[in-house]
C-alpha cells in the first residue's frame, strides 16, 4: 500500500508593526569630576543615614542647610559601604559655633536641640567694635 505524505502547512510568523520606542537620552554628561563625586558620595551617604539634607545642598562634600548649618562628610573619598561620619557645624541663639560629629538623624537632633540650650556668650573684641577709619588722602 502506498503511504500518502501529507505536508504540513507552513507555521505562519508574526510581525511586529509597531513604531520602537525613541532613544532616551541622558540626562548627564560625564566623566564626573571630584566635586560631583564628593557630592554624590555625601548624597548616598546621607539618605543610607536617613539625615534630612536634600540632595541639591550637596556642594562636594559640604551641604549649606537653610537654618546655617553646615554639613560636611567626611572623608569626602569614603565609599557608600562605609560607616557615615558628618561633622556639622551648627550657630546658637548667642552667636557660637559648636561642632558636633554625626552618624545618624538622631545625632542631628540632639545636636541641635544642644546648640539651641546653650548658654555660653561669646565676647567682642574691641577691634570688632571700632568703626572703619578712612584711608589716607594722598
Amino acid at each position: 500500500m502506498a503511504t500518502s505524505t501529507r505536508e504540513q502547512p507552513p507555521t505562519p510568523t508574526t510581525v511586529d508593526l509597531r513604531q520602537p520606542l525613541p532613544t532616551r537620552r541622558r540626562a548627564f554628561v560625564g566623566p564626573y569630576g571630584a566635586v560631583e563625586q564628593a557630592a554624590i558620595r555625601a548624597a548616598l551617604a546621607s539618605a543610607a543615614a536617613q539625615l534630612p539634607i536634600p540632595v541639591t545642598a550637596w556642594h562636594g562634600p559640604t551641604a549649606h542647610l537653610a537654618d546655617g548649618t553646615v554639613i560636611t562628610h567626611t572623608p569626602a573619598h569614603a565609599t557608600t559601604d562605609q560607616t557615615p561620619t558628618f561633622h556639622a557645624t551648627i550657630r546658637c541663639p548667642h552667636g557660637a559655633v559648636h561642632p558636633h560629629t554625626i552618624h545618624t538623624a538622631n545625632d542631628l537632633t540632639q545636636a541641635r536641640k544642644l546648640t539651641a540650650q546653650c548658654q555660653q556668650r561669646i565676647q567682642t573684641t574691641p577691634a570688632a567694635q571700632e568703626t572703619p577709619k578712612e584711608h589716607p588722602q594722598p
